[in-house]
């Protein structure tokens, strides 16, 4: 698909590029750290994201989006892992209203908001120290009029917590 002189308002109606743009709005709108430059790194389609210097707490999170096409309608979604907070949350467009993520066959964690799902601390860090060494990733979301089912691979996520150690960030679960 060109995108090419096609104006600003036809790009909003691609799926992909509404995640993209809510990641790219959450990390202008997120404080700058103009010490150290932030780093970057993408492993399939996981992206990795520092800011601050290694010898502090890790300002880092780690995305994925994720989209799919149904007969209910498009969906285009990302995940958001928060190291620094051991938060984890679905945005996306449609709202996701509600969301459950299962980690191989762990429990299922579930969230709930009316813009946003933010799981709850408690499970968000189950899934983070589940992620670790997992193989699959179900994720399940549920909107207004649709309800969207993926599965990832969390090897993206893998690789992404090796690099943000070898960037020389101290994460809280080390």
């Amino acid at each position: 698909m060109r995108f090419r002189n096609r104006p600003h308002r036809q790009l909003a109606r691609y799926p992909r590029w509404r995640a993209l743009s809510l990641i790219a709005v959450a990390l202008l709108l997120s404080p700058p750290d103009t010490a150290f430059p932030a780093q970057r790194f993408q492993a399939d389609d996981w992206i990795t994201e520092c800011g601050g210097g290694p010898d502090r707490n890790a300002d880092c999170s780690i995305t994925v989006p994720f989209w799919q096409t149904t007969y209910d309608g498009k969906g285009s979604f990302a995940l958001v892992v928060m190291l620094q907070t051991g938060n984890i949350g679905i945005v996306g467009n449609p709202q996701p209203f509600k969301a459950m993520l299962r980690v191989d066959k762990g429990a299922a964690a579930s969230c709930s908001g009316p813009r946003y799902c933010i799981f709850p601390t408690a499970q968000s860090l189950a899934v983070i120290k589940e992620l670790a060494k997992a193989s699959l990733i179900l994720i399940d979301v549920f909107t207004a009029k649709a309800q969207f089912r993926f599965s990832l691979s969390p090897k993206g996520y893998q690789a992404g917590i090796a690099q943000i150690r070898a960037w020389g960030y101290q994460l809280a679960a080390d």
